[in-house]
C-alpha cells in the first residue's frame, strides 16, 4: 500500500472483518432499536452548512439512512465535516483537508503505484456514503477508516515537509485546504475530543461530491443503502 495512510495486511484485513461483523450486527439490532428511539424532528438540521449539506442532511433523518448511527457529512467544495450524533442532533463541525484532485473516484490503479508516482490529478477524497470504524493505521495509531480497501482515512492533521497542513487547516479560506493524497485531515482537537468519542462503536460518513449535482449523489445512495421511512 502506498498512500500516506498506509495500511498493513493485517490492519486492513482486521477492518474489512470488524465491517462485516458490524453489518450483520445491524441487521439484528439496529432497526429495532428505532422502535425505542424517538427521532426529534427539529434534528437532522444543519442551518449554518451549505445548501447541499443541509438538504442531504434533511434527507439522511426522513429516511432513516444512517440507521440510528453518528454520522458526518463532508461538504468538499467547502472543506468542512459536519458531525451528528445517531439521533440527527448537531454534535461539532471543523475545516478538513482533502485531496489534491478535484475528482469523486480514485482510480485503482494508484494502489499499485508507489507514493511520488500517485500524480496531483490522482490524488481523490471519494465522494460515497462511508460506514466507518476506528481502527490502527500502518504505525498503530487510531484513525477513522472511511474506506480501508483504498487506504481512506480520516485522523488528525499530520507533519509533512513542505505542505504546511497546519497552517491551511487554521487558515480562513478553504482555497489552500487541498493538499492530501486523499486522507481527510482534522484538528487534533476536534478528532480527540468528539470524532474519537462519537464513532467509538460505528458510525457512517457521506462525502459529498463535487462533480455531480448532491441530488444525483442522494439518487445514487438511495440505490444502493438501505432506507427506512419513519
Amino acid at each position: 500500500m502506498t498512500r500516506v495512510c498506509k495500511v498493513s495486511r493485517t490492519a486492513r484485513s482486521a477492518a474489512v472483518m470488524m465491517m462485516a461483523l458490524i453489518m450483520l450486527f445491524q441487521v439484528n439490532e439496529v432497526y429495532g432499536k428505532s422502535k425505542k428511539n424517538k427521532i426529534d424532528d427539529k434534528h437532522f438540521a444543519a442551518p449554518n452548512a451549505s445548501e447541499d449539506v443541509q438538504r442531504t442532511v434533511k434527507w439522511i433523518g426522513k429516511n432513516y439512512n444512517n440507521q440510528l448511527l453518528p454520522f458526518g457529512v463532508i461538504d468538499k467544495q467547502n472543506a468542512v465535516i459536519h458531525l451528528f450524533s445517531n439521533t440527527g442532533e448537531a454534535v461539532a463541525s471543523g475545516p478538513v483537508l482533502l485531496g489534491i484532485a478535484k475528482s469523486d473516484r480514485i482510480n485503482p490503479k494508484t494502489l499499485k503505484k508507489r507514493l511520488s508516482s500517485i500524480g496531483p490529478s490522482e490524488r481523490v477524497t471519494p465522494a460515497g456514503r462511508f460506514q466507518v470504524v476506528l481502527g490502527p493505521d500502518h504505525r498503530g495509531k487510531q484513525v477513522l477508516w472511511i474506506d480501508s480497501q483504498f487506504a481512506i482515512a480520516l485522523h488528525p492533521v499530520v507533519n509533512v515537509p513542505g505542505q504546511n497542513r497546519r497552517s491551511r487547516l487554521n487558515s480562513e479560506t478553504s482555497s489552500d485546504n487541498r493538499i492530501t493524497w486523499g486522507c481527510i485531515n482534522v484538528q487534533p482537537t476536534l478528532y480527540k475530543n468528539v470524532i474519537s468519542t462519537l464513532f467509538k462503536r460505528q458510525g457512517f460518513v457521506y462525502i459529498l461530491p463535487e462533480e455531480v449535482p448532491v441530488e444525483d449523489f442522494i439518487r445514487q445512495v438511495s440505490l444502493v443503502s438501505p432506507v427506512k421511512n419513519k
